[in-house]
């Protein structure tokens, strides 16, 4: 029975390679060559010489695909005499590595060899990033400000909504506003400029307190007044302090345990991470214990994980343990910012410069000594 249209499979008919990857390599690889001709005849040609030359070219694309294609070209400018060291990547997450969110480990691909750049690696350096951003975003949230400003740059305050089961404040706001007249941000300030001064005067009479038993003594011979708290309004606000202790202490019982079960985290990650970029991942999601989760390991986890370091932080780590260098960190564009002594600010050096950096710290450093 002869084969049916139906019956030949989509690779017998067009003869084709059976790998999929392949033909998206091929396909990215070819859209970089478009891309950096286009790039080239943009920066090259007047702009109606250059329209005039995709016209002889046959453009038919669209200002949105020529758009996107110097979009890349212009952010992938360190790859123009290797674009295939890019082909691994599909077109739409080299798009996504142009945006600002992403720009930063468009230089940290260059730190591999060509062949040795696969699309899972840069997928594992978005999630790195993406890891980084949502950290630095929840530091920025601790630190709470009713600050704002207007499209002129005028600075002024915004108060979150105020949510109460009794709707304590919404009433009695609503109270003063109906019965006096008042508008809601006069109240607002006269109470809070009230609460201020209760919390300043407050501040000053604490030094008093340390010397009150020393008038014990005099004050015991005076007949006892009418606003003298009563024995049960002492035993209110004692009460009242046990159980603010009690609540503090079950607070940082409870905040020690969550920083111990991120350190037992973090440290379960650094023991199964195998690669470098698996580690720094790690420890950007756990900045604030990265040292008490290092201590968590065994000397042979430790000596393993150095093992997989690369030979630039090897170098940094080894140059302060010689007090060559004070300290260092590294960013998350790929390089490093390193503290040495007698300077206020540390100094950046790209991840390829280390090395030749630290040789002529230590060349300087002998000449000096």
């Amino acid at each position: 029975m002869p084969a049916t249209i139906t019956s030949i499979s989509y690779l017998q008919k067009h003869q084709l390679d059976p790998n999929p990857t392949a033909h998206i390599e091929t396909s990215s690889l070819e859209y970089l060559h478009a891309a950096f001709l286009l790039y080239e005849y943009k920066t090259t040609y007047s702009k109606k010489e250059y329209r005039t030359l995709l016209d002889t070219y046959g453009w038919d694309k669209g200002s949105s695909e020529e758009k996107r294609a110097l979009k890349i070209a212009e952010n992938f400018q360190e790859f123009l005499t290797c674009p295939q060291h890019l082909a691994a990547i599909p077109v739409t997450i080299l798009l996504r590595l142009c945006s600002l969110q992403y720009k930063p480990i468009i230089s940290q691909l260059q730190n591999y060899p060509i062949g040795g750049l696969t699309c899972k690696l840069v997928l594992e350096l978005i999630e790195e990033r993406k890891a980084l951003l949502k950290t630095q975003k929840q530091e920025q949230q601790k630190q709470i400000s009713i600050w704002r400003r207007t499209p002129k740059g005028d600075r002024y305050c915004q108060f979150p909504p105020q949510w109460e089961e009794d709707h304590q404040t919404g009433v009695l706001t609503q109270e003063l506003i109906d019965g006096y007249g008042l508008l809601p941000q006069q109240i607002l300030r006269a109470a809070i400029a009230d609460y201020h001064a209760k919390i300043k005067s407050q501040e000053k009479e604490q030094p008093q307190e340390d010397t009150a038993e020393s008038e014990v003594v005099e004050s015991s011979m005076l007949p006892q007044l009418e606003t003298s708290p009563t024995e049960s309004e002492k035993a209110i606000e004692v009460n009242s302090r046990l159980k603010q202790n009690e609540q503090t202490s079950t607070d940082n019982a409870t905040q020690q345990q969550s920083v111990g079960e991120e350190v037992l985290m973090l440290a379960e990650k650094l023991k199964s991470a195998t690669s470098y970029y698996q580690i720094r991942s790690a420890i950007y999601r756990h900045l604030a214990v990265k040292d008490e989760a290092w201590q968590q390991l065994s000397p042979e986890e430790q000596l393993r994980i150095k093992r997989l370091l690369p030979q630039e932080v090897l170098a940094l780590q080894t140059a302060r343990e010689a007090g060559l260098i004070i300290d260092y960190y590294e960013l998350e564009t790929g390089w490093f910012q390193v503290f040495i002594a007698g300077e206020d600010k540390p100094v950046s050096i790209s991840k390829s410069n280390v090395i030749s950096w630290i040789q002529e710290q230590e060349r300087l450093n002998c000449v000096t000594t």
